[in-house]
């Protein structure tokens, strides 16, 4: 009798050579995962403080992450640190899972995230016991945050107390010419055709024609943050944030932050930023951390992180330094 034993493949070799995948490099979470829609099919995930700041297992106060394009649930390094600090505030951690989250984003919009975002509140209210809410967004989590609060159910909107912008980043702002696609987007959009595919060459993901002009058109839908927005065209986008009796906001912009072009001064334009969020109040002091703060005088503050970079991994210590001015605002509430 002869016995034939398949020689291993190569792929298979390297498979059984290849080190182990790494333990969740952001962190790893446990708590409840939910459906807070049916249509669409939407999920969040809840972590809640442990005893002692929550013997009954119930907790009012809800801090919700909005991660950016292509983003999904643990969008950053310092998720696990918004965590931590969060439950030693006697709040929990929220994380949806939207229809733009990972590459929804290509044919989505602002709007739709808005009420998205208003159903998930509304679900944290009449099931899990919500009372006041936080929204920290990063990236394009940032134009999310600041679109809900002016365009949100007015109820809903209330009841959010705290916002963080971590990288509030214009998206149309580049180093590249995106002129040719414009053009091409517009034409589709003229002939009400905004729903169709730009070509595979114009973006790095799958999108339609209406959100790529939102993103990378001159005073687009996302066009939030740009440099080269006039002191009016800023109040205009942003100065519904000062206008809030009952809210705290921070923006935190990292002086190394790999998305924002060399021409851009990083320093100016966060400072224009919290101006026209503050209706033109405009100071400036050191936090505890001595970081320059500036717009201490109106709801909306601003953080430069210097050698941060933009989702603040690079620089030791960045990720804890924004977890801790968010917060300063979470122990206010």
């Amino acid at each position: 009798t002869a016995y034939f034993t398949e020689r291993p493949s190569a792929q298979h070799r390297r498979m059984k050579s290849s080190p182990p995948p790494p333990l969740s490099p952001y962190g790893v979470f446990t708590g409840t995962l939910f459906q807070y829609s049916s249509s669409p099919s939407l999920i969040a995930f809840e972590s809640l403080p442990p005893p002692p700041n929550n013997d009954d297992n119930i907790c009012k106060n809800k801090c919700i992450l909005i991660g950016g394009l292509s983003d999904g649930p643990i969008p950053t390094p310092y998720t696990k640190l918004l965590e931590t600090e969060c439950h030693n505030l006697g709040w929990s951690l929220v994380q949806p899972v939207l229809s733009s989250s990972y590459l929804g984003f290509g044919h989505g919009s602002l709007a739709r995230d808005s009420t998205e975002i208003g159903k998930l509140l509304e679900y944290l209210s009449a099931h899990h016991d919500a009372e006041q809410f936080a929204l920290v967004g990063h990236s394009t989590g940032c134009q999310n945050s600041i679109h809900f609060l002016k365009h949100g159910q007015e109820d809903v909107v209330g009841k959010v107390k705290v916002v963080a912008l971590q990288a509030p980043v214009s998206d149309r702002e580049t180093e590249e010419d995106h002129s040719e696609f414009i053009s091409h987007a517009q034409k589709l959009v003229a002939q009400q055709k905004g729903e169709e595919m730009m070509p595979r060459s114009a973006f790095w993901a799958p999108i339609t024609a209406s959100r790529y002009l939102s993103l990378l058109d001159m005073n687009g839908e996302d066009d939030f943050f740009s440099s080269d927005l006039t002191d009016e065209q800023l109040r205009e986008r942003l100065g519904h944030v000062g206008e809030k009796k009952e809210l705290d906001l921070i923006a935190v912009y990292s002086g190394k932050d790999e998305y924002v072009p060399s021409f851009v001064d990083k320093e100016v334009l966060l400072k224009r930023l919290v101006k026209a969020m503050n209706n033109g109040v405009e100071e400036e002091e050191e936090d505890d951390d001595g970081q320059v703060e500036s717009g201490k005088g109106g709801n909306a503050r601003g953080l430069m992180l210097e050698d941060a970079n933009h989702n603040l991994y690079k620089s030791e210590g960045d990720g804890a330094r924004f977890v801790s001015a968010v917060g300063r605002l979470l122990s206010r509430w």
